[in-house]
């Protein structure tokens, strides 16, 4: 049985953060309902519509206008039964539609009730509306990537989002632990701030030892060596050489005996000292094999390393298809959506697609009818636009 059977959660969430956290709960057995305005969510029109069906799978779908007193009366119905509640809007928004915490939390005191914003529900920017790419200026992560000496550069995805998302269901699933043992429900508050600034802790332990910040350095690390992208004749290849023994299993796999030998490479700090000498050298002996001939080697000699490939070419590599990293779903109108399957493997709850990512309002006559609702109160609330089916 998936651990979170049993579990409703009503999720009001947009975007990446939320909606990855929602999902998780999803994959995890929960009834997870997807609350949407009655347009739904603003990125569904992306990717040609396919964002809202690539993070929402698990899920059912209602669409509900909280403006207007019959949408407000159908949520706090769902309140009443729920177990979870997630909100991600600016702080002080949910409150002014009627369902902040101390609202939902007299109404249902077993609730769990998660936040998640920008800058969190405290401090001097709580107000402040936030986005990955932004949180990711904020925390120095922007201005620690980049090529040595070059422009910085945001990083090529939404890390903070979707650590969001993960701390999220994380958080929500050990408050419910929590309620177990006190039978009290209790509110999360999250921020992409506070993530941002954990993904940043190795760095703000360093300067908090040496006043450092961050060196752009591309693919490499000012405080390791070797650990970089190097080019070879085919595909780079990143070598994680994070300690002195994987140092001693990288030159003895490339028989680079004189490398090993030299007194000024032996330890992590004196290659750092004396990158300028050694760098160029492990360069030039990449740039004379292939890829895979590197590889080759490395790999079974237990040498942290991978070519640099495209998503295209992971996501038919053998492992993703046996690992499941990758799923795809067919969608009416859309076609089949790919996306990345849950990275949680239990060994007796194994994760299923149970449901597609709902449509606008898909389940609200279902969701509504379990709630108490009648045909003819749901036929005025329709005709009230309060909510939306389809």
């Amino acid at each position: 049985m998936p651990p979170l059977s049993d579990t409703l959660v009503l999720d009001l969430t947009q975007v990446i953060a939320g909606p990855t956290a929602g999902q998780i709960l999803g994959d995890m057995g929960a009834d997870v309902i997807k609350v949407e305005p009655l347009q739904g969510e603003h990125f569904r029109p992306h990717f040609g519509g396919a964002w809202v069906p690539s993070m929402n799978r698990n899920k059912r779908g209602l669409a509900v206008d909280l403006r207007t007193e019959g949408g407000r009366e159908v949520l706090m119905r769902l309140v009443a039964k729920a177990d979870v509640f997630m909100e991600a809007f600016v702080p002080g928004v949910i409150d002014k539609l009627g369902f902040g915490w101390d609202v939902v939390s007299k109404e249902n005191p077993r609730l769990v009730y998660a936040s998640i914003s920008g800058y969190g529900q405290t401090g001097p920017y709580a107000p402040r509306a936030g986005y990955d790419p932004c949180i990711q200026a904020e925390v120095g992560l922007i201005e620690a990537t980049g090529p040595l000496g070059g422009e910085m550069c945001r990083v090529g995805t939404a890390p903070i989002d979707y650590c969001t998302g993960s701390f999220c269901a994380a958080g929500i699933a050990f408050a419910l632990l929590g309620r177990h043992k006190t039978g009290r429900g209790q509110r999360l508050d999250l921020s992409l701030f506070d993530v941002g600034m954990h993904l940043m802790s190795h760095w703000i332990t360093n300067h908090g030892l040496t006043g450092e910040n961050p060196v752009r350095m591309g693919t490499g690390n000012s405080l390791i060596f070797p650990l970089r992208v190097f080019p070879t004749k085919t595909l780079s290849v990143f070598v994680a050489g994070t300690n002195d023994a994987f140092w001693r299993i990288f030159c003895t796999a490339l028989e680079r005996q004189d490398w090993l030998a030299d007194k000024r490479f032996a330890t992590n700090a004196e290659r750092v000292a004396n990158r300028a000498m050694l760098e160029p050298m492990v360069e030039a002996h990449f740039l004379q094999h292939t890829a895979q001939e590197l590889l080759d080697r490395l790999i079974p000699a237990g040498m942290p390393c991978s070519a640099a490939y495209k998503v295209s070419d992971v996501m038919q590599s053998a492992h993703a298809k046996a690992r499941g990293s990758v799923l795809e779903i067919d969608y009416p109108g859309i076609g089949p959506v790919k996306s990345a399957g849950n990275p949680i493997k239990l060994s007796d709850a194994p994760v299923e697609t149970r449901r597609k990512s709902p449509g606008i309002g898909e389940h609200t006559v279902e969701i509504l009818r379990e709630v108490g609702y009648g045909d003819a109160e749901i036929a005025d609330l329709r005709d009230a636009k309060a909510i939306r089916t389809g």
